[in-house]
């Protein structure tokens, strides 16, 4: 492994071009350059560890670059109508979340959330399932999306964050029923083609943000891993509104 960063690192700084445009070289010339190189690198072994720091940070900047477009056509796709949302369908600010119905640190932050979007009165919450704890993550996470389709997508999901125990498929059916939704046709509807293109979507969106566990909230421009506080989520609500003025 420290080999190939190596040999990554030191081929990332030749000129580009450099290796496709040079004359082939014959056995002897070969062994010749892999002399000079191995003779250089083990009196210079500091070249090795800057070649590898620049490569460093050349991945960084590249890895960034790549989460502020995916942060910004993600803004783009959740200002869209029909989405699952909760809060103030029509407000001004809104907060992305990828969570799981499993997920004790999404349990955690909901009551948090919930009292910031209800003082602030003007936040659009777009949720974005994203299931990484098991099949019954899934299964609650389809039956969210189901009952979006029977306008009760916010009912069932606080009941969700508020229900204290693991979210079975026995578990599920019996908060969509508490919250008024008609269950055979939830279970018809969550296994949908639709529904699942809508997750695989939501996947990709975590993959190209580095997104790898729940909760995670883009804010903003910002991303941000984890559950987080009231005052937190206050702070970067407040900062977002301000660069839009």
């Amino acid at each position: 492994m420290k080999l190939r960063k190596c040999l990554q690192a030191l081929l990332f700084l030749l000129p580009a071009g450099a290796l496709s445009a040079a004359p082939a070289l014959t056995p002897d010339q070969q062994q010749e350059v892999r002399k000079i190189v191995a003779d250089y690198l083990r009196s210079n072994p500091e070249a090795i560890i800057e070649a590898i720091h620049i490569w460093q940070q050349k991945q960084k900047a590249a890895e960034e670059a790549l989460k502020r477009e995916t942060i910004g056509k993600l803004r783009k796709d959740s200002a869209k109508k029909g989405l699952p949302v909760w809060g103030n369908p029509e407000g001004g600010t809104t907060i992305v979340e990828f969570s799981d119905y499993n997920c004790p640190y999404c349990k955690k932050s909901f009551p948090r959330l919930k009292g910031l979007v209800e003082k602030d009165g003007d936040i659009r919450v777009v949720m974005k399932e994203f299931p990484v704890l098991g099949p019954g993550s899934v299964y609650a996470a389809k039956a969210a999306l189901a009952a979006q389709r029977q306008g009760k997508y916010a009912a069932f999901h606080e009941a969700m964050m508020s229900h204290p125990g693991r979210a079975t498929p026995e578990a599920v059916d019996q908060v969509a029923a508490r919250v008024g939704l008609d269950v055979e046709r939830m279970k018809k509807e969550m296994n949908s083609a639709e529904i699942q293109r809508e997750l695989d979507k939501n996947r990709i969106w975590a993959e190209r943000l580095g997104i790898n566990g729940t909760p995670a909230f883009v804010i903003g421009d910002r991303l941000v891993p984890g559950a987080v506080s009231a005052a937190t989520m206050k702070r970067l609500v407040e900062a977002s509104r301000s660069k839009k003025k």
